[in-house]
């Protein structure tokens, strides 16, 4: 693989021509071991950089070495996925995990990723960075920090990547596991049955507001089906409690937590997207490529990306307004979930993603050679 780049010249486009790389050693760096949307997106994508028809050889490394609690982790998983994964469990062992690689893919906001770049200096890896989250914190202002060993930067949100110079979008690719189980019945037979159901998926922090879904069920007059990863901030003993004090405990059903999500997904009317804040979100990839409605709140890339795909309800402070939640249950249609499916497709295909990705890592190759190169004549 020969790698060029061009630049002006007195008017006149000139190319460089590097050193040829016969197989690009990519390094995958996941920056923490707990279970979440960037981590579910990050193994789907080395999986289908994996089976590229390209000259790329991956290696999966992750930051083991903070302290967790009770939450899920990836552990098992990145094994069962990438055969040989190496943990992190010293900083120590980063920097020559680092320069075994001719580049690496990140993300995150950990200081330990590019503290470990520069202590490389010159025999740095190229350097991509990807932007899971909308917020300013973690995008641009984490870019212009460490703006000299970021040769490239991915955003998962347009509106990310355009405050970020020379950032592209490329969308999370579609699941590849996770959606086998089947269809069930958890509302039949009783008072609520007739009821529409709306499904949450996710992890239990505040700003996904799975508490304010509970507490506002009976207004939106709907069931609630979850399956969701208990955190330190919240639980599902917490959602099961306040729901018997608020005499709804009918009207929920919590699903265990796992990591295949099909049998949710095709037991309810629409899944609920009511976060305050979000990136690009894994879930309605998920439910997307099964045809299921999503009822959001304008969070992160959905607004721009799913315009006339999914219906969007209004919020304030970052809370959800029940009243357009329950104008947005009488508006569902049958039509909705299919346009869905198709824009996920066309949207998020996972070998076309993949193919994204390579280009980027292949043009940071470039980069980062002639970013050593000016920062050799300071």
């Amino acid at each position: 693989m020969t790698l060029t780049s061009d630049f002006q010249c007195s008017g006149e486009a000139v190319s460089i021509y590097h050193e040829p790389v016969a197989t690009l050693r990519l390094c995958i760096l996941f920056p923490h071991v707990v279970l979440g949307g960037g981590e579910t997106a990050t193994m789907a994508l080395g999986e289908y950089l994996q089976d590229l028809n390209e000259d790329l050889d991956i290696s999966v490394a992750a930051l083991d070495y903070m302290p967790l609690g009770n939450e899920a982790t990836i552990r098992d998983e990145l094994a069962e996925r990438f055969g040989s994964v190496q943990l992190v469990r010293q900083r120590y062992e980063l920097r020559p995990t680092l320069h075994a690689a001719h580049a690496v893919l990140w993300y995150g906001v950990t200081q330990a990723i590019p503290n470990a770049l520069t202590a490389l200096g010159p025999e740095r890896p190229a350097s991509i960075r990807v932007v899971h989250t909308d917020r300013y914190v973690d995008g641009p202002a984490f870019a212009r920090r460490w703006q000299r060993v970021i040769d490239a930067t991915v955003c998962v949100t347009p509106t990310i990547s355009r405050r970020i110079p020379g950032a592209v979008f490329i969308p999370n690719p579609l699941p590849r596991r996770g959606l086998e189980g089947p269809a069930g019945s958890f509302f039949d037979g009783g008072p609520g049955s007739q009821r529409p159901t709306l499904g949450f998926l996710g992890r239990l922090i505040p700003l996904k507001n799975a508490e304010w879904l509970v507490q506002n069920v009976a207004s939106i007059g709907c069931n609630l089906l979850l399956q969701a990863l208990d955190t330190e901030l919240q639980t599902t003993t917490d959602l099961e409690r306040l729901a018997e004090t608020l005499g709804v405990r009918d009207r929920i059903h919590f699903l265990p937590p796992g990591r295949d999500v099909g049998t949710l997904l095709r037991s309810i009317d629409a899944l609920a997207v009511v976060s305050e804040r979000e990136g690009f979100p894994r879930v309605v990839i998920e439910a997307g490529s099964l045809g299921v409605p999503v009822i959001a709140t304008r969070v992160g890339a959905l607004p721009e990306t799913f315009a006339n795909e999914i219906l969007f309800i209004d919020s304030e402070n970052g809370i959800p307004v029940a009243e357009s939640l329950q104008d947005a249950l009488t508006r569902l249609d049958a039509n909705l979930g299919e346009r869905l499916r198709q824009r996920v497709l066309e949207l998020c295909d996972g070998p076309e993603v993949a193919s994204r990705y390579a280009a980027v890592c292949r043009d940071a190759i470039v980069q980062a050679e002639e970013t050593k190169d000016a920062l050799s004549k300071e």
